[in-house]
């Protein structure tokens, strides 16, 4: 160290607080300064903006891409520009986020129209918020167990009941609900809901023996197997039935019935099959109609109708898929659910390479049976157009194509008709 040179120490402790005091000072500006710069209040993020519709009722046997190219086709063929189409994982619904509120309502006028072989249901959509939904998800799970006892299950209901029929013998209910969420009871069943277990169980012992149109209703609790059904309990695994959205199924009918007393009450109607059997009717007939919307508007028109004074059943006619009937690779094809239009020339069409193509028709009357058959010269290009024509349309209407019988093991047969088997056939 230099003469003449002085060093003053500092203490640790000085040096500690000096310390503590900038770092203070530091953290009050800081704060001070993040009070007089707050940020704006966040803006609620929509989900839609109020140009939204639901559109209902759609095919879910078709694939994803299927089923929104449609939408997005058709609703550009009516001059609407689809911002945006919101398809459920089940493919049943959608939502579609439009321009404009004139694009709204221009759209809420195509409720009815035909996409992939079903009506389509159109609704104006409700205005959601991301926190809306947020709040929702985070709220408490329902518990299953406490709803399922509140709740009773109707069977046997007719398939031309409404909400209201229902209601009038089960004034209490609070809802009322049919599967897959439709306007009326396809499979003939409902669900109803109580306020409380205790009011569900009361109305259940009371309503034993209530009837709807003549039909008895079986009332059982939620998850429980009426007794009837215990010893014939099926395990196999039922398919969805398809319904043809433009035919309807007339059952009940006096055998002396004429095709214009069925076309008395369905005037619209375009063409009336009535099934007979030396000479009488068979007591059920099929009405088809030119669209789903005119079919839809029959079916709650003639919900209390009568034919020669007999009241009659109305519903929409079923198409149940079977299973081949050939299970053996053939040469033969046969072609089921066929328009009453298709002719033989247009069948052969269809079916490019065939050998000979045949639509099956009526004796008596000449009309078509609505099913035909197609020859191929070998099996494998048998198998190559029958892969082909899976899931395909000719002249409109949805065809199922599987082989067809040999004439040595079994003569060739007309299938069970629109999910109606034909017996002493």
């Amino acid at each position: 160290m230099a003469k003449g040179t002085t060093t003053q120490e500092i203490p640790s402790k000085v040096l500690e607080n000096n310390a503590d005091d900038t770092s203070a000072t530091r953290k009050q500006r800081r704060k001070a300064e993040s009070i007089g710069q707050t940020s704006p209040p966040k803006k609620t993020k929509l989900i839609n903006d109020g140009y939204c519709v639901f559109v209902g009722n759609l095919n879910n046997s078709k694939t994803f891409e299927e089923v929104t190219q449609s939408l997005e086709k058709y609703f550009m063929t009516q001059s609407l520009l689809v911002q945006d189409i919101r398809l459920a994982k089940s493919r049943k619904h959608a939502f579609l986020d439009l321009a404009s509120n004139m694009d709204v309502t221009k759209a809420l006028s195509l409720d009815g129209a035909m996409i992939l072989g079903q009506p389509l249901t159109i609704a104006k959509a409700k205005v959601k918020t991301v926190d809306s939904l947020k709040k929702k998800a985070k709220g408490p799970k329902p518990d299953k167990k406490a709803k399922d006892g509140r709740c009773l299950f109707l069977k046997n209901v007719p398939y031309n009941a409404t909400r209201r029929d229902i209601r009038e013998i089960f004034p209490k209910a609070i809802k009322i609900r049919f599967p897959d969420q439709a306007d009326h009871p396809s499979r003939g069943i409902a669900f109803l809901e109580f306020k409380n277990e205790a009011v569900a169980s009361k109305i259940r012992k009371r309503k034993q023996g209530a009837k709807i149109q003549d039909r008895l209703l079986i009332i059982d609790p939620v998850g429980v197997a009426h007794k009837s059904d215990e010893k014939n309990v099926d395990t196999k695994p039922t398919k969805k039935v398809e319904v043809s959205p433009t035919t309807l199924f007339v059952s009940n009918l006096p055998f002396n019935v004429k095709e214009i007393n069925i076309k008395n009450v369905f005037k619209k109607s375009v063409t009336i099959t009535l099934p007979k059997k030396a000479g009488k009717a068979r007591g059920y007939a099929f009405v088809e109609f030119a669209n789903g919307k005119d079919a839809q508007n029959a079916l709650a028109a003639t919900k209390n109708a009568t034919v020669r004074k007999r009241p009659i059943r109305v519903q929409f006619c079923e198409i149940k898929e079977k299973q081949e009937i050939g299970k053996e690779e053939s040469t033969k094809l046969i072609v089921r659910g066929l328009s009453s239009e298709t002719t033989t020339e247009i069948l052969r069409g269809a079916f490019e390479g065939c050998l000979s193509a045949r639509v099956a028709t009526d004796k008596v009357t000449g009309k078509s049976k609505r099913f035909g058959f197609v020859e191929y010269e070998s099996k494998e290009m048998c198998t190559a157009a029958k892969e082909a024509m899976v899931d395909s349309e000719i002249n409109g209407s949805k065809v199922i194509v599987c082989y067809a019988r040999s004439n040595s093991k079994r003569g060739e047969r007309a299938p069970g008709r629109l999910g109606v088997n034909k017996r002493g056939q």
